[in-house]
């Protein structure tokens, strides 16, 4: 590695390292004020408030390192223009566009930062965080197998959902089990799938079996269409049902082809696979994209016209990011078009302020 290429692969490093300090510092001081007095009255342990935010750490780490890259490569370009180094090196014969190489693989090793904490870190912490906020601090009674089938206890009954749709606000595979004081089963409700709407739940295509009051024996009876109270909202099952976040890429594969063969529509999970690798490459398109405006000249000199140029083109993609992945859920965009469409574009828009670079 070269003199003048070491020297801005340790300025990207710097700044990017305090871009990362002052973003968490933000995010772990707003969400400590938004959720310290929750956890004050649910009297948990001082110790496992702190564990909570610091296990969300990782997942804050992941969010910010593409901008952080971004924000680290125009703020170094800015400085270097505001200081006549790049004067100097177009004066010297050197063009901006061949610095793209360190440029390049810093992105690149933000690229292997966010994939190794998403894929061994992030899940691990992130499902800890979600126990501690719901369980000790919630108080909610809410398991999970590990067959991913979904277990809740609610007041004298216990509720079994084989797979949830959040979309669509389905339980697929529900049995409703209502017991006495004494524990006795009172009523059992087997269904195909219940849809929660307009605030109640309508079961669909079951079997109900309910005790007589004064035999020892069931009646059962068949139903196509039945409301039934089970006590929870859709809101209590987002809580359980699996999260993308607390699983890595070969862990959400193997859960995609379980839904699928279970017969369930896997599309949602589809897309957030497929986002698993596409976010992660952000990295490295996001610090092209830097070095395009850096050697055409559009940032200006300074940091603070090079910051507005980060937050800007940060929230563009992100806004992006959010609409093609909304359009992958809902079906209207193959999962990998959902997932990529941004970055190719993004891409494209990098490869063309290099070309045109003066």
């Amino acid at each position: 590695m070269s003199i003048i290429a070491s020297y801005i692969t340790r300025e990207i490093g710097k700044y990017f390292a305090i871009i990362l300090l002052v973003v968490m510092g933000i995010y772990l001081t707003v969400d400590f004020i938004e959720r310290i007095d929750n956890f004050i009255e649910a009297g948990v342990p001082l110790q496992r408030a702190g564990y909570y935010f610091l296990s969300k750490l990782p997942l804050i780490l992941i969010q910010i390192t593409p901008v952080g890259v971004l924000l680290a490569v125009l703020i170094t370009f800015g400085l270097m223009g505001k200081n006549n180094e790049l004067v100097a090196l177009r004066s010297s014969g050197i063009s901006l566009v061949s610095l793209v190489g360190p440029i390049a693989r810093c992105g690149l090793a933000g690229t292997l930062l966010v994939f190794l904490l998403a894929e061994g870190i992030a899940p691990l912490t992130l499902s800890n965080a979600n126990q501690i906020w719901l369980q000790e601090v919630k108080g909610q009674k809410l398991t999970k197998t590990q067959q991913q089938d979904i277990w809740l206890k609610a007041t004298q009954a216990i509720i079994h959902i084989s797979f949830y749709e959040q979309d669509t606000k389905t339980a697929k595979g529900i049995t409703f089990s209502r017991f006495d004081r004494q524990f006795n089963l009172e009523q059992r409700i087997d269904a195909q799938e219940g849809i929660y709407r307009d605030g109640r739940w309508i079961f669909h295509k079951g079997i109900m079996q309910q005790r007589q009051s004064d035999k020892d024996r069931m009646d059962i009876s068949l139903f196509e269409d039945r409301e039934v109270n089970l006590g929870i909202t859709p809101e209590d099952l987002e809580q359980v049902v699996p999260q993308t976040e607390e699983m890595g890429f070969f862990q959400l594969y193997r859960y995609v082809q379980k839904v699928e063969t279970e017969g369930y529509d896997a599309t949602h999970y589809k897309v957030d696979l497929q986002a698993k690798i596409a976010f992660p490459m952000a990295c490295i398109i996001m610090t092209l994209m830097g070095a395009g405006l850096a050697a055409g000249g559009k940032i200006g000199s300074g940091m603070a016209i090079s910051i507005i140029y980060g937050i800007g083109i940060a929230f563009l993609y992100w806004i992006f990011h959010s609409f093609c992945m909304s359009l992958g859920y809902a079906g209207k965009l193959p999962p990998f078009i959902g997932a990529w469409a941004v970055n190719f574009i993004s891409l494209c828009a990098a490869v063309f302020l290099l070309v045109n670079a003066d």
